[in-house]
């Protein structure tokens, strides 16, 4: 592997370990609040990041920049209203690593535009969080895609009828491959590439904003 490759892929692993912790605790965490606690109770309501991770979901988040953790377990049935409480787990996760998408990317244009790192110990700061910004973009919107069993999914089942359940069966039965088949094809990455770039613009847009009225630090 090239040291730019390599370089890129260590610059990743921050950002992957702190996106599926916030992921997955916000799944838990919005869980308990609806009134089930069989995350909790598994030891899945945390920001630990070893206790969510998923080995091939982990990977292809380094290497593709869409991945998966392991799901975090709810009980709908627990739940107050298990339909719409469903989804509302379910956007929880993607919702959590957008609002860190946002925060860490407008760190990164403060940090770029006010602190001088070159040639200090802290000089990978700004790729590090700039890189950790868009891996949790990228999770956030490849889990919204309304395939199971991705978080999209169970926002999408509010809207499907009664009458479609054969279509709803084909898909539970057969969304994972369906799934990696438009991963493997680039499908995914043509379709979710430019909602990041868009959204991550958007924060950019807004860190230079903010950073018109910040003080510049004393050297």
């Amino acid at each position: 592997m090239p040291e730019s490759q390599l370089l890129s892929v260590v610059l990743r692993i921050p950002g992957f370990l702190l996106a599926i912790s916030v992921h997955e605790y916000a799944h838990a965490r919005m869980a308990y609040a609806l009134g089930d606690d069989t995350a909790e109770r598994a030891g899945r309501m945390t920001l630990e990041p070893w206790a969510h991770i998923d080995p091939i979901g982990a990977l292809m988040l380094v290497f593709l920049r869409f991945g998966w953790a392991r799901p975090v377990p709810v009980d709908p049935f627990r739940l107050k209203n298990p339909r719409k409480d469903m989804a509302k787990v379910a956007f929880a996760g993607p919702l959590a690593n957008l609002l860190i998408a946002f925060l860490l990317q407008v760190i990164t244009i403060i940090v770029l535009s006010f602190v001088r790192l070159r040639g200090t110990f802290w000089a990978y700061l700004p790729d590090v969080l700039d890189v950790a910004a868009w891996v949790n973009a990228s999770l956030a919107f490849f889990n919204l895609i309304p395939i199971p069993p991705l978080d999209g999914w169970h926002l999408l089942e509010l809207y499907i009828p009664g009458s479609a359940y054969d279509v709803r069966s084909f898909l539970e039965r057969y969304g994972f491959a369906i799934l990696l088949a438009l991963v493997i094809t680039g499908i995914v990455s043509s379709v979710i590439g430019p909602l990041v770039s868009a959204y991550m613009n958007i924060c950019n847009l807004v860190g230079l904003y903010l950073s018109l009225f910040i003080k510049p630090f004393p050297h």
